[in-house]
């Protein structure tokens, strides 16, 4: 079965974004917290300038091979990003690339010290995406964790995630005469953002080739490993097709 890793619309992902904030958590298996802290804002990046609109932040990060964990399937990976403004949820999204175990506790913090805000990530194992809930409340504030993924993280098609991220408010009011309290709840969103490709491997012919850039990859899904990890070979573009009459 051939396929396109197109551009993801943003409606999709902030529809799916919206559906991980809401949602309660369900009980699958998770690693603990990953040893690995995000360094400063996070490596290679500046402090952006905050913004006051929460659907319009700007967010970067990177992945790169984590810290192995003892009685956890695959490869580990470390994600890293951090956004110019509070959060309070992201989603993660690593298809084809199927996620086997994931950090319940994602870490927070800032300039290199370690803040009182937490998340708390849920998501169906193996699958694409974890969705994670909890309170960034500041700007530039790194947000770190970990999860793995079946096979080698260097091999192509290479790990390529995408983020989305929200931003929810509440405020409520009190009626003294009904003993009635009426909240109401703003959602805001963010996204997609392109985490890149796995930093520390050797660059090869797709390096370019991001699921967000100008030439996003096109691989061939074969045939799946015993735990589910789909192995696919990749093509540098897709086949052209010839005109109807042509030799």
């Amino acid at each position: 079965m051939e396929i396109t890793l197109l551009n993801i619309s943003p409606a999709r992902r902030r529809l799916a974004a919206s559906l991980g904030v809401l949602a309660t958590a369900v009980a699958v298996p998770v690693i603990g917290p990953a040893l690995v802290r995000a360094d400063g804002i996070h490596s290679g990046a500046t402090a952006k300038t905050a913004s006051a609109d929460p659907n319009d932040y700007t967010c970067n990060g990177y992945i790169k091979a984590g810290t192995a964990e003892p009685g956890t399937p695959g490869k580990q990976v470390v994600y890293d990003f951090a956004c110019n403004g509070p959060i309070t949820g992201y989603q993660i999204d690593t298809e084809p690339h199927q996620i086997l175990y994931y950090d319940a506790s994602p870490v927070a913090s800032l300039y290199s010290q370690p803040t009182q805000d937490n998340f708390e990530c849920s998501g169906f194992v193996p699958g694409v995406a974890i969705n994670c809930t909890g309170a960034s409340s500041v700007a530039n504030e790194a947000i770190s964790g970990q999860f793995s993924i079946g096979g080698n993280l260097c091999t192509e098609p290479r790990l390529d995630p995408i983020l989305t991220v929200t931003d929810a408010t509440a405020t409520g009011t009190y009626s003294s005469t009904t003993k009635l309290v009426t909240t109401t709840v703003t959602q805001y969103m963010s996204g997609p953002f392109d985490l890149g490709r796995p930093q520390g491997c050797k660059g090869d012919l797709f390096g370019s080739d991001t699921r967000l850039g100008d030439n996003p990859p096109y691989i061939v899904l074969t045939h799946a490993t015993k735990n589910g990890e789909l192995l696919t070979t990749p093509l540098p573009t897709a086949p052209k097709t010839k005109a109807k009459g042509s030799k």
